[in-house]
């Protein structure tokens, strides 16, 4: 009998994880058929978004994702993840702020990713909220890698390659509500594998970030048994916007350190220009 190498038993353990989520497909499709009903029946805001924060030197965010930008379980759009969010960062950078939302409570990195527009257009920052129904949908490893290559691509063809990304992780949703303890495992399993993945991207790739869910206060989040979605958006928004702010802050050093290497360069022109002319230069 050959003796059990190092590396046979390392890739063997690595496949374990994906094959017990593959056995549970038919679990992970039950429980995206109660998600998508508990969506279609729950409360959203009904207002009209909200405004820019006027302020100096005005910038752009933009918000994609699902239930943290959507707004689940809340009334007004003042009270999502990502309105509270906007909010933080212009108060703490002390300027103007504008933002736009792209979310459905279904949506998937891969949809995301194959959008014709993701309304990233002048944004400094993209704040991503995605991963809840690629959990239920079982996305693999290497799929949900893929799409958020594409989706960073994406955003930065749109707003520029200095455009920072950050990712939120994927909460812990099967601690929202009660369900069997072998679907919570898998659910689990299943939303550590993806989070590992952006972890690793934000290692690797600049200007990418990853903020953790802030699980730390979980507890606080259930108010006589039932899950707070207004506390989750509050608390969830207080743990991405310090980040989102450094992102910011990051993009503003990288653009000084590229204008301190790049030369101005001045145009010879024979006749005067144009008023049109000098603001495309500047």
């Amino acid at each position: 009998m050959a003796p059990i190498r190092r590396d046979d038993t390392v890739v063997r353990s690595a496949r374990l994880p994906a094959l017990l989520l593959a056995a549970g497909r038919p679990l992970f499709a039950f429980h995206m058929e109660m998600y998508r009903r508990e969506v279609s029946a729950s409360i959203f805001p009904r207002d009209e978004r909200c405004a820019p924060i006027a302020g100096p030197n005005p910038e752009r965010i933009a918000f994609i994702g699902s239930v943290a930008v959507s707004g689940l379980g809340v009334l007004s759009h003042g009270m999502t993840t990502s309105s509270q969010t906007a909010r933080r960062v212009a108060r703490a950078r002390g300027r103007g702020l504008s933002w736009s939302e792209l979310t459905s409570p279904v949506l998937t990195a891969r949809t995301a990713a194959t959008m014709p527009t993701l309304l990233a257009e002048g944004a400094s920052a993209a704040v991503v909220f995605l991963g809840i129904a690629d959990v239920l949908s079982v996305t693999s490893a290497d799929d949900w890698e893929r799409d958020l290559r594409l989706l960073i691509a994406k955003v930065r063809d749109e707003a520029g390659e200095g455009c920072a990304v950050v990712f939120a992780a994927i909460p812990p949703m099967g601690d929202f509500r009660s369900i069997p303890p072998v679907a919570k495992r898998l659910i689990a399993a299943q939303i550590d594998r993806l989070n590992a993945v952006t972890e690793r991207l934000a290692r690797d790739l600049v200007g990418v970030d990853h903020v953790p869910f802030p699980t730390w206060e979980l507890d606080g989040m259930f108010v006589q048994d039932l899950f707070s979605w207004s506390t989750m958006h509050r608390k969830w928004a207080e743990a991405v916007a310090p980040r989102v702010h450094a992102a910011l802050d990051g993009v503003d050093a990288r653009r000084v350190a590229d204008e301190r290497e790049v030369p101005a360069v001045v145009p010879v022109a024979s006749t005067p220009r144009s008023v049109v002319d000098v603001v495309e230069t500047v």
